[in-house]
Formats: C-alpha cells, sequence, structure tokens
C-alpha cells in the first residue's frame, strides 16, 4: 500500500513539473549540430543547425501537447457517455416497471429479461398512446377556446363593467394563473390548453357568482335598466334597477342566497330589503308592503323576504328590484338572463 502510494505521489510531481520541463524545451537555446557517419571508410558530414533543431522540438511539444488535450477531452467525454447511458438504462427499467405492472411483483430479473420484440412493441404503444393524447389535448384546447368566446361573448352582454368584473373576481385581471393556482407539471396541459382552462375558470367564476333568479315567479317589467323619464318629477334620470309587475302572487324571494344587511324603510325606496351576497355582489328590493326578514338573517332561493308593495315613492303596486356589484349598477335583467343560461347549461 505504501509503494502504491509512493508511486502515486512520484507520478503527481512528475506531471507537474512536465509543464516546466516542455517550457525549458521551448525556451532553450539550440547550437549548430555536426553528424558524422562512417560508410566503408568514407566518412559523411550532415549539419543540423540551432535553427531547425528548435522548429523540430517546438512542433513536437506542441503535436504532444495537442494529442494529450484531444485524449483528455476524448477519456471525458466518453465517461460521460458511459454516465448517460447508465442512467438511460436506469430510466429505462423504471418505466418498464411502472408500465408492466406493481413493482412489488416485478423483479428487475423480470423487466431485463424482456426481449427486443416486446420492447419494441412496447415502445410503439406507448408512442400510439402518446399520439392519441397530444390529439385528444388539442382537440380540447380548441373546443375550450371556443367556448370561451361564447362564454366571454356572454357576459359583455351583460353590461358588466371591468371595474364590476374586477370585483366580482377578487380584484384579478381574467386570463391568467392566480396566486392561488399551481401551474400544472405535466407538459402537455401547459401551453394553449393551460391558458383556455384558466380563462374557463375565470370567466366560470363571474358568470356561476352573479344571481341567476328573478324575484318573482310571474311578472312583466313596466321599467327598464338605465335613462328613463322620472314617473314622478317628470325629468329625465338614471333609473339603476327595474320595475316588476306581479302576475300571480306577491311573494318575493331572494335572487340568491346571502345575508339581509337591512330590512326597513329606506330613503324614497319605502320598505326595503338588501341581501348581500359573495364576491361583492347585492341585490335591492324596494315598495315592499311588508318584509318578513330581520338584519343579519341568511336567505336561499326559497326565502320569502317580503311582499309586492307601493311604499316609498312609487306610482302603484310593483316591485323595483337592483343588482349592483362593489356599489356599481348593473341591468338586472341582462345579468340574470346570461347567469341563468351559463349555471344551466354549463354546470
Amino acid at each position: 500500500m505504501l509503494s502504491l502510494v509512493h508511486r502515486l505521489l512520484n507520478g503527481a510531481a512528475w506531471l507537474m513539473a512536465l509543464p516546466a520541463s516542455l517550457a525549458s524545451l521551448w525556451r532553450r537555446d539550440y547550437h549548430d549540430s555536426r553528424i558524422i557517419l562512417e560508410q566503408e571508410g568514407d566518412l559523411k558530414y550532415f549539419s543540423v543547425s540551432g535553427h531547425l533543431q528548435r522548429n523540430v522540438v517546438r512542433g513536437l511539444i506542441l503535436v504532444g501537447s495537442a494529442s494529450a488535450v484531444t485524449i483528455t477531452v476524448l477519456a471525458v467525454f466518453s465517461s460521460l457517455l458511459v454516465i448517460g447511458n447508465a442512467k438511460l438504462e436506469r430510466s429505462h427499467n423504471e418505466i418498464y416497471s411502472a408500465l408492466l405492472g406493481s413493482t412489488d411483483d416485478l423483479t428487475d430479473k423480470g423487466v431485463l429479461s424482456m426481449s427486443k420484440d416486446d420492447m419494441l412493441v412496447l415502445a410503439q404503444t406507448i408512442r400510439e398512446r402518446d399520439i392519441e393524447i397530444r390529439r385528444f389535448v388539442k382537440s380540447s384546447a380548441t373546443t375550450l377556446t371556443s367556448d370561451n368566446i361564447s362564454l366571454k361573448a356572454r357576459l359583455d352582454a351583460t353590461g358588466l363593467s371591468e371595474k364590476a368584473i374586477k370585483v366580482i373576481h377578487g380584484n384579478v385581471a381574467m386570463g391568467g394563473f392566480r396566486s392561488d393556482q399551481v401551474e400544472p407539471t405535466n407538459p402537455l396541459l401547459r401551453g394553449k390548453l393551460s391558458d383556455a382552462i384558466a380563462k374557463n375558470h375565470d370567466l366560470m367564476n363571474v358568470l356561476n357568482a352573479l344571481p341567476a333568479k328573478m324575484p318573482l315567479i310571474d311578472f312583466s317589467i313596466s321599467s327598464s335598466f338605465g335613462i328613463r323619464t322620472h314617473p314622478l318629477t317628470g325629468r329625465p334620470k338614471f333609473h339603476t334597477g327595474i320595475d316588476l309587475v306581479a302576475g300571480v302572487g306577491d311573494d318575493v324571494r331572494s335572487a340568491k342566497a346571502g345575508k339581509v344587511v337591512l330590512a326597513r324603510s329606506y330613503q324614497d325606496y319605502g320598505n326595503t330589503v338588501i341581501v348581500r351576497h359573495e364576491r361583492g355582489i347585492e341585490t335591492l328590493y324596494a315598495h315592499l308592503s311588508r318584509i318578513n326578514v330581520n338584519e343579519g338573517q341568511d336567505v336561499d332561493l326559497d326565502t320569502v323576504i317580503g311582499l309586492v308593495g307601493n311604499t316609498g315613492s312609487s306610482t302603484g303596486k310593483h316591485l323595483h328590484f337592483e343588482i349592483s356589484v362593489g356599489g356599481y349598477p348593473v341591468d338586472p335583467q341582462k345579468v340574470i338572463e346570461t347567469a341563468y343560461y351559463v349555471q344551466k347549461n354549463k354546470n
């Protein structure tokens, strides 16, 4: 053992001294030399100049150095190939084990004993399945993109402003991953499909949050959302809701589950109930003849919150119904029609 260590140390010392020796040979001054050869009694003289000697030595040093570097590079490259092949073989064995069944029932010998033909059949099966999956992913991305265009058009038809959409969506712009989402690790789920899924998720979040039911079972609309001539003052005024005239029955139900935040006489609205829903959405029911709920009470779609009436500034028996998002009034008729269609057909 000591002898081996001694030889290794000597070899290392020789390698360290080698560059100094080569540098010495490179810088050395060579003198003209004469070579004398005797042949059958005759003497022949050959002169070798110092310049030629220097060029020959330097040439040999360059060739030797280049050869050494080439051999070293080839040795490193060969080692990397061996390591890479070993990793690839291990990876293949793991893939075979996963595909052929449980590792509890499969030994390494069983994997390695697969014939070349069996491996080719397995590889072809994997390839065909991969092609089929990629086609499905591409088709799904195309279908989902088309669906998103339709949903976006319906959302635009509600008249919701960008501010209102951001309120519903949690103050996050639509069309990308949010902080609570994790980017998929499967490469097949990235790219266009990932973007389409995120966009669809955002659109459905907004549309599912909207009320999808009118507060009356049977009604007609006597006044729409927007600018109108006020029935009492005769002046143009923005109507922040819609007026519903009950056809059969006076029961007023909440348009969406939520919590009552106001249940009393309120400004010109008379007897009024305001229900707060999720994502900054509120609904208002005004001119009620009677209020059946209390502030702080939880209500659902079946809760009768009051009866149609004529209290407050009103010219006749009707229900004034409003929807607001983050304090911004929106058209209840458009919102409910769109939300009802989407929630009925997409969920």
